[in-house]
């Protein structure tokens, strides 16, 4: 019997062993690779899952920033276009305030033109005076006159009255010594100025009191007007004590825009009273000639009644009496008609 431990028995052994074990490494390398594949499959579907609601969540997700960015950009083309609108709009308003901002330059220096030339500051006043008495519906020629002369002694309008009065009225616009006085950058220049306003005030009102303004025996009021163009230039002269004194005292009322336009409105009253008043009276003239002629009228109708009471007594007498008579030889000549067809 060969010995169980003799070198073919231990290579014969050593193969079996390897044998056996690269068949067991075969085996277990068959065994990962099934594992890893079967654990690539498992990794794969769960991949695929992970992908596919990931891929779900990002077009949910996509399709809510499609539709924010969509609303996002109709609110853009929205504000863009009023954007637009309002552009449009600011780029005429620009235009319309350029073209008013030359007007009011054109206007501005038109006014210093007027403003610098005594003519036309006075003509420009006699036209503020205008529009007051055009807004009262005067009329030039019955209402009252404006002279067209330059110079003299006749006032610049004169207003008709009831009962023939008048009263005349004069335009100032003192406007440089105003001016200087805006224009004063201390006080001491301030009082200056208005000084000399003053006293360019006093000037005027000494004028026309040496005009023919005021003459009741020529049927004018027993005071004039001077009428001082710019509101403001009156509210200075109306805080100055002496100026109203001394205008007092040569009976000149001194008024502005607001003021003559409180004048006007009770001449205009004044007059159409005394135009009512007039009517009232060719009424109550016309209702006494009524009152005569009623008076007639009716002595009138009470002749005629008279006459037509005895009218009709003797009527009724020739329809009763007179029948009666007429009757009677009547019946006698028919009865005697009847006797001889008998006969």
């Amino acid at each position: 019997m060969e010995n169980p431990f003799s070198l073919p028995y231990l290579l014969f052994f050593l193969l079996l062993l390897v044998a056996t074990l690269f068949l067991i490494k075969v085996i277990i390398q068959n065994l990962a690779l099934k594992a890893l594949k079967e654990n690539q499959k498992s990794f794969l579907d769960l991949a695929e899952q992970s992908f596919q609601k990931l891929r779900s969540s990002s077009n949910e997700d996509l399709e809510s920033k499609k539709t924010a960015i969509e609303k996002q950009l109709a609110h853009l083309n929205d504000e863009l276009d009023k954007l637009k609108t309002n552009t449009t709009e600011l780029k005429t308003n620009l235009q319309l305030s350029k073209e008013q901002l030359t007007s009011l330059t054109d206007t501005t220096n038109q006014l210093n033109s007027v403003l610098s030339d005594n003519q036309k500051r006075g003509q420009w006043g006699e036209r503020q005076a205008e529009d007051l008495l055009q807004h009262f519906d005067f009329q030039e020629g019955v209402n009252y006159n404006k002279q067209t002369s330059e110079g003299g002694d006749r006032p610049d309008f004169t207003f008709y009255l009831p009962k023939g009065k008048r009263l005349n009225m004069d335009v100032k616009f003192p406007i440089r010594a105003f001016q200087s006085y805006l224009d004063a950058e201390s006080k001491t220049e301030q009082e200056s100025h208005l000084k000399q306003f003053t006293t360019d005030i006093k000037t005027h009102l000494k004028a026309i009191a040496k005009r023919k303004y005021i003459n009741p025996a020529e049927d004018t009021l027993d005071y004039c007007i001077m009428f001082i163009s710019n509101e403001g230039i009156f509210q200075i002269v109306n805080q100055q004590e002496e100026l109203l004194d001394l205008a007092k005292d040569l009976s000149i009322v001194i008024c502005g825009p607001t003021s003559l336009f409180a004048i006007l409105s009770l001449i205009r009253q004044s007059v159409s009273s005394f135009h009512i008043e007039e009517r009232a009276k060719i009424i109550q003239k016309d209702l006494l000639k009524f009152q005569d002629e009623w008076e007639k009228y009716k002595d009138k109708m009470a002749t005629v009644q008279t006459k037509m009471d005895q009218a009709g007594k003797a009527l009724e007498e020739a329809q009763g009496t007179r029948t009666r008579a007429l009757e009677r030889p009547l019946q006698n000549i028919i009865n005697h008609e009847i006797d001889s067809s008998q006969e």
